[in-house]
């Protein structure tokens, strides 16, 4: 095994890349997308599925610039509208249409990001 010396030798800060993924909602009446972060994108042809916490609560937004309904955690807002930004901005960014849990989004299906398992349930 390495020392900590070794192992620290050569460490780096480095920025991983990531980004958000809309995933349109099955009969959706506002057409919303879930959202989903994340670092690993090669491995969205394979999603079979999106994870929610039953307890925490998500966020249904109307992005003011696009019109697009979005669902996303309550906590991670800010990933999407940073408070800098939102202060600054002439006119709201966005507006909260509802909140609900995680228990609420159970079993809502949607639509893949690639066609290759859009016959398999989501």
């Amino acid at each position: 095994p390495l020392s900590n010396f070794e192992a620290s030798q050569n460490y780096k800060d480095v920025s991983d890349p990531a980004i958000v993924v809309g995933f349109p909602l099955a009969q959706d009446p506002d057409n919303a997308m879930m959202c989903a972060w994340t670092t690993t994108p090669w491995t969205l042809p394979s999603n079979l599925a999106l994870c929610v916490h039953p307890e925490w609560t998500y966020v249904r937004v109307r992005d003011a610039v696009t019109g697009s309904v979005l669902i996303l955690l309550e906590a991670r807002l800010a990933q999407l509208y940073p408070p800098g930004k939102v202060k600054k901005a002439k006119a709201p960014l966005y507006e909260i249409l509802g909140k609900v849990t995680g228990a609420d989004l159970k079993d809502k299906t949607y639509e893949p990001a690639f066609p290759y398992f859009a016959g398999e349930a989501s």
